[in-house]
């Protein structure tokens, strides 16, 4: 009797814990996760990349080692970002491909993300998944190096903010974690080059060499950069068509770099309303570009010392906001915090235009020009003077 009261309830609750692989109702998504070694109250989340910004879908907090996330999708497939900013974690992600109808299952024994296996039976999944094993057991020591130094960053940024000399003692850890892992980091990058060469071609196979590509834009030094390049004769005249192939051709075609003493680079900038602008509106006045992203913390506390500059120099300065988010939420954020000045963009994906040429790398980013175009000086980062 006992042995058939437990098969009725696997047969009434098929689709809950007696079930290995739960059903998922059409227009949804489910990730179960099961983790060892992690802590209860550890958040777990789910993001989406839009433009320079990683947004938030949905969150769960670890129990028992389970976590669970659900939410819809329409059609197709889609790649989300699964990561945790709790202590001990790599401040990086994992990718996992949800479709309609779909159950994927993570396990991982502890909390270096890129190390826990993704189960599924979506074709982009299992690619994902031969791509990072690929970069082991070299990525693996990379994921505990980082997971350190993302520790280091929040004991500085959160606990100590302005404890000059606690940043000064944190830095040469965070120096020394890092004379350890870039030796480890070129070798995970030509590992992952290798497979690149022989992969299939696939929607996986193009979001990676787009972060190959990008490389051509901040990291001139790279000994990989011929490779990379060589890369792109794999592209088909079609694949080069595609949205993304556009976007990879930029990187392989970008514009000449400008520095200080160089007559200011210029190229099309679009208002909230769609219109097309150019530096060159500006001549014969001082312009301050400034490079900036809403997801940028030191870009979003610059904004009430540039509206004082904006109205305090109104009559002989020019500023130019450049931002690189997308359209819809440039257009909120701007809004939302009523930015004045010229707010323009380039409305590109990735740093192919005027970023890339004043050599673009961390934001915010500043350029100032005289009245001459000339470049006069270009810095990045922000702190307000007390």
């Amino acid at each position: 009797m006992k042995k058939k009261h437990v098969i009725s309830l696997c047969v009434l609750f098929a689709a809950g814990a007696c079930s290995h692989n739960p059903s998922v109702p059409e227009g949804e998504f489910l990730i179960q996760g099961q983790l060892e070694n992690v802590p209860d109250s550890t958040v777990i989340d789910l993001r989406i990349s839009d433009g320079q910004l990683l947004k938030e879908i949905t969150s769960d907090t670890v129990i028992n080692g389970k976590f669970f996330l659900r939410d819809t999708i329409t059609s197709g497939t889609r790649e989300l970002l699964l990561m945790s900013s709790s202590k001990g974690f790599p401040g990086t992600w994992i990718s996992v491909w949800v479709a309609s109808g779909k159950h994927i299952k993570v396990t991982g024994a502890d909390k270096l993300l890129q190390t826990w296996t993704i189960e599924s039976n979506i074709l982009e999944q299992q690619e994902e998944n031969r791509f990072v094993e690929a970069s082991f057991p070299e990525q693996r020591d990379v994921l505990k190096y980082s997971a350190q130094e993302y520790d280091l960053f929040q004991i500085m940024f959160r606990e100590h903010a302005d404890d000059e000399e606690f940043h000064k003692e944190c830095w040469k850890q965070v120096d020394s974690l890092r004379q350890l892992k870039e030796p480890l980091e070129n070798i995970v990058l030509q590992k992952e080059l290798a497979y690149l060469k022989t992969a299939p071609l696939s929607s996986v196979w193009f979001n990676k060499y787009l972060g190959f590509a990008s490389r051509l834009q901040w990291d001139k030094d790279n000994p990989n950069i011929s490779e990379i390049k060589a890369l792109y004769a794999r592209l088909s005249d079609a694949d080069k068509e595609t949205e993304i192939g556009q976007n990879i051709s930029e990187y392989m075609n970008l514009g000449a770099e400008v520095n200080v003493g160089d007559k200011m680079a210029d190229g099309d900038l679009y208002d909230p309303e769609g219109n097309l602008h150019h530096l060159s509106e500006f001549a014969s006045q001082y312009i301050l570009l400034d490079f900036w992203s809403m997801g940028c913390g030191p870009c979003v506390q610059s904004i009430p010392e540039m509206e004082e500059i904006i109205e305090m120099y109104k009559d002989k300065l020019a500023v130019v906001s450049i931002s690189g988010d997308s359209k819809e939420n440039w257009k909120k954020f701007i809004t939302d915090k009523n930015m004045t000045g010229n707010q323009w963009n380039e409305l590109r994906k990735g740093r192919t235009g005027l970023a890339a040429r004043y050599k673009v790398v961390g934001i915010p980013n500043y350029v100032f020009i005289s009245p001459e175009g000339i470049i006069q000086d270009m810095w990045s980062g922000y702190g307000k003077i007390s």
